[in-house]
This record gives C-alpha cells, sequence and structure tokens, in this order.
C-alpha cells in the first residue's frame, strides 16, 4: 500500500501535491490510452455497499510517545512487522520505524532523528535481511533538504548510511526501493516545472542523480516498484486547464485555496538499477483528467512483471470529494484502458492498496465512513466493497499471512492499542 499527508489518524490518506506551475500543453509522452475509449464505467448499476466484513480481534500493541502519531506504509520484516510512523518526543517531531511483533502485542519503536514538521513518515523496503529506511531530517542548509537513508538490522539497531540533499520546494513526495530511491523537485527558470529524480542506493552510498520524467512533463509524487533487475517509476503529470473551462463557483473555491485548477494524469517509465531508461516514458491515463493521488502495487502470480495501480480522479469536483477510483493494470508495454472500481461515492483522501495472500482496497466513502473492497490476484474485484465503522479512525496496514483474513491496522487515536488485529471475512 503503498502506495499511499497532515491530519492526525489518517495522515498517509492525504495526497502530497507540490503547487506547480504546468506546461500549456501535453508531455511528448508514448500514449498507452492511444485509440482506447476514456475511462470505461462498470456496471450501470453501482452495487450496494455490503454490511461490514470485519470484526476486532482481542489485544493490540500500544506505543511509546504516542503523541501527534502518523502512520505510514508496512512491510513484513523478521518475525513481525515494521511500520514507518513519526511521533512527537522530547525532542520534537521524530521519524520512526515501529517493530510489532507477529502477535501484534507489543511495539518497539526506532526514532531515526527530527524530522521535517511537514514530512510524511518514513519509507521502507526490506533490502535482504535488513530494512532499508527514507525519512527526511533537518538539513544543514536552510535552502536545501536532506533525504536521510538508514539500514535496521534484524536486531533492530538502526544506523545511517547515507543521504541525498534536494533543492527545497513545496514538494516532499519520495518513494523507495530496494535499491532505488526517487523524488521530485522544481527546476528553475523562466516555466518553472516539476520534475521526478532517482538514485541508486547501494550498500554503503547512494548514485549520481538523474531525472527519470521527461524533459516536457511536469511531474510530482513518483512511486517506485522493483522489476526484476530494474524498477517501475510513476509519477502525476499536470498542465493548467484553459480559463474558458472553469465556471465561475468552481473559480472561487479555487481562489479561496489558491491552487489553480489544472488537469493531470499519470505517466511511467521503466528504468534499471541505476536509474537509466529502459522504455519510453507512457502516459497511463487521460491527459483530459483529474487524478489528485494513486497508489500501487505488485500483482503476484503474473507471467511477467505487472502492476495494479488505483488512481482517484476527481472529474469536476473542487471540494476534495466525489470522483471515481480507477483500476489499471500495468505493464512495461503500457496499460489497459482504465476501469472504474464500483462503490458509492468518494470522501476526502487517497485510496490504499493493503497489501497480503490476496490484495484489498481501502478508500474513504461519504460521511467519511471507510469502505474495503476484497480483491483476487489480478486486482479485479471479487464483491461488493463493504462499510466498516471499526476503521473509520484507522488505516489498514496489511494482510497477514495464513489465510485466515487477518489484518494490521493502526489506530493513531488510541494510545493504548496504536496497532490492533482485525478480522476480515471475504
Amino acid at each position: 500500500m503503498k502506495r499511499r499527508g497532515t491530519a492526525l489518524a489518517l495522515a498517509v490518506l492525504v495526497p502530497v501535491v507540490g503547487c506547480r506551475r504546468g506546461q500549456d500543453a501535453a508531455p511528448a509522452a508514448t500514449d498507452a490510452m492511444a485509440g482506447a475509449a476514456p475511462v470505461e464505467a462498470g456496471p450501470a448499476e453501482v452495487p450496494a455497499v455490503v454490511a461490514a466484513r470485519c470484526h476486532a480481534m482481542t489485544g493490540g500493541a500500544a506505543v511509546a510517545s504516542p503523541e501527534e502519531l502518523e502512520v505510514g506504509d508496512a512491510v513484513v520484516f523478521g518475525d513481525g512487522y515494521a511500520v514507518g510512523m513519526v511521533h512527537r518526543t522530547a525532542a520534537g517531531r521524530v521519524a520512526a520505524v515501529a517493530l510489532v511483533d507477529r502477535d501484534v502485542a507489543s511495539a518497539r519503536i526506532v526514532d531515526l532523528g527530527v524530522t521535517l514538521g511537514d514530512a510524511n513518515p518514513p519509507r521502507l523496503v526490506r533490502r535482504g535481511k535488513e530494512l532499508l529506511v527514507a525519512s527526511y531530517a533537518l538539513p544543514k542548509k536552510s535552502d536545501t533538504r536532506e533525504l536521510a537513508l538508514q539500514v535496521i538490522g534484524a536486531g533492530g539497531d538502526a544506523k545511517p548510511l547515507t543521504s541525498i540533499v534536494q533543492q527545497r520546494d513545496d514538494s516532499l513526495a519520495f518513494d523507495l526501493g530496494p535499491g532505488l530511491v526517487a523524488w521530485d523537485e522544481e527546476t528553475t527558470g523562466t516555466t518553472p516545472r516539476g520534475v521526478v529524480r532517482v538514485a541508486p542506493v547501494s550498500a554503503d552510498h547512494a548514485g549520481t542523480p538523474r531525472d527519470a520524467s521527461s524533459a516536457d512533463s511536469d511531474a510530482e509524487m513518483p512511486r517506485v516498484v522493483a522489476d526484476g533487475a530494474g524498477y517501475f517509476v510513476l509519477w502525476m503529470a499536470r498542465r493548467p486547464e484553459p480559463a474558458t473551462a472553469i465556471d465561475a463557483s468552481a473559480s472561487a473555491v479555487l481562489e479561496a485555496i489558491g491552487e489553480p485548477r489544472a488537469y493531470s494524469w499519470l505517466e511511467m517509465v521503466t528504468v534499471d538499477a541505476a536509474g537509466a531508461p529502459t522504455g519510453p516514458t507512457r502516459r497511463l491515463t487521460p491527459t483530459s483528467g483529474h487524478v489528485s493521488t494513486y497508489d500501487v502495487q505488485a500483482l503476484a502470480g503474473e507471467g511477467r512483471p505487472t502492476l495494479l495501480v488505483v488512481a482517484r480522479d476527481d472529474g469536476e469536483a473542487v471540494d476534495g470529494s466525489g470522483g471515481a477510483l480507477l483500476r489499471l493494470r500495468v505493464r512495461e508495454d503500457g496499460a489497459d484502458p482504465p476501469l472504474a472500481f464500483p462503490g458509492d461515492g468518494l470522501g476526502r483522501g487517497a485510496p490504499s492498496l493493503v497489501d497480503g495472500p490476496l490484495p484489498w482496497l481501502a478508500w474513504i466513502g461519504p460521511h467519511e465512513e471507510m469502505r474495503l473492497l476484497p480483491l483476487d490476484l489480478a486486482g479485479v474485484p471479487v464483491a461488493p466493497p463493504s462499510a466498516e465503522p471499526l476503521l473509520d479512525e484507522a488505516l489498514p496496514l496489511a494482510m497477514l499471512p495464513g489465510g485466515e483474513g487477518r489484518m494490521l491496522v493502526a489506530f493513531p487515536g488510541d494510545a493504548s492499542a496504536a496497532f490492533r488485529l482485525v478480522a476480515c471475512s471475504r
């Protein structure tokens, strides 16, 4: 899940989108949507949302210093799980990793250092028996940012690996693979634009950064997924809408929040272990769309590397609600046409893919209610979505192996049991 902010309980469900000034023309990318119809709708009748599939289990793991707790993604590590988090300590706002035991009865907190006031929780990825962790540290210079890379060993001790100095701008988005880190920056010049940059990460240092997005993309919000010897690198591209396309009511809202209306869509390139492109830049969703955030996960059991991408397209909405969730299957040579997931509407926030033996999709529905949708190994829904009041103030993290339907869930607002097990049936 990545996939997958600033809010307390649902921190990582808020997209990190910097304010960019985009290009006037769409990027010259290979269009995976060429010749395809626009977003293909699902059934004519929206399936009903069924009753809750999940119920609470006993126990839970508390977090030391749970003040202002924000939770990120989770990965299997050792005999349990590692979860990225940020919490408030006497030192300030601190990036950390919670090492949660297999039974989700206790959590050991490994503090990584003071982080920026608006930075997301750390990104985590397994690398052999170690855990590679990336988080923003306090920079040594006021005009830069510093992305610190650390390694947590099997014993739970953290040690610094290297750091990547970035240009300071509006965005703090980044992602991490076992041997590659990606982030976005803003170029300088007469027409500033966003660019996604990548750098290889070895056992003891980071290599030379290079641009992954094309020179005519205004790019942000990168994601990295391992692809055999290389990686998929995805990002969101943007360009301003013509002024005539914005009606009076939308203009009033946009003026209030200070963000110009823009077209936005997803793009992708495959790269080798050093970050060099191995194929063209490809557009994955229509350039007339309004993608605001997305999540991505590798699909198991495919004959060749395939990703499941879930994108939130806000359509004509300007208030943070409404729109549709789109499902794409992505390979090296492009993507299938997007399909709309079933549901009863969207509230605020981003979709989140919950990794496990069989994946799930979570999102916030109308009235800030959690929705949960079971998927098969190809990312296709196998039943209608369910309303999950138990999870309304929670963040689903991962399905535990074993097939019993046990889900690791974060409850950031509960100091006594920030991590719990929840049983969810299909």
